[in-house]
């Protein structure tokens, strides 16, 4: 039977670890977002918009957690500043999707590539065995994060528990 206690100490120690990496990726991208003369909410959108695709107020909303005509302004304002399009659902012609423009995807490649830079440079100077063990500990966690119910509350492994390589 598993230590329960060293299990959550491990637990308590690599979320502080994931949640101080995930803060330096976001101190390392401050400057480029900082420049940015955009609202949160703006920046939020792009951000689902370049990411998921085009899609419909709605989903937009949704996604935003934002209510539908909340989101319709938003995406007004986004065609406004150039960085989104509506154009006719061809699969429903009664519904309109927010595309993004070139320059929103322009945007967003940006500052994704400099957060990949830095994250780059970080794994860089890992030695192959740090390296090989936080391969190990994410091919972990996508496991139990890719689960068709996506509920992983209450699970604890066992020692015997395997994680795939490769």
């Amino acid at each position: 039977m598993p230590d329960s206690h060293a299990h959550e100490r491990l637990m308590a120690q690599c979320h502080d670890a994931a949640h101080r990496v995930f803060a330096a990726v976001n101190r390392s991208a401050g400057p480029e977002l900082l420049s940015l003369d955009l609202t949160m909410g703006q920046f939020k959108a792009i951000a689902m918009v370049t990411m998921y695709g085009p899609q419909p107020v709605g989903e937009l909303g949704r996604r935003l957690g934002i209510s539908e005509s909340a989101a319709s302004l938003l995406a007004d304002k986004l065609v406004e500043l150039g960085l989104a399009v509506r154009q006719r659902d061809p699969q429903d012609h009664r519904r309109t999707l927010v595309h993004a423009t070139p320059a929103a995807e322009e945007l967003a490649a940006r500052l994704r590539q400099g957060r990949e830079e830095h994250v780059t440079s970080w794994l860089a100077a890992l030695t192959a065995g740090e390296l090989e063990g936080l391969t190990r500990g994410f091919q972990g966690l996508l496991r139990v994060a890719e689960r068709p119910d996506q509920s992983a509350a209450g699970v604890v492994p066992t020692a015997t528990t395997e994680v795939p390589r490769g």
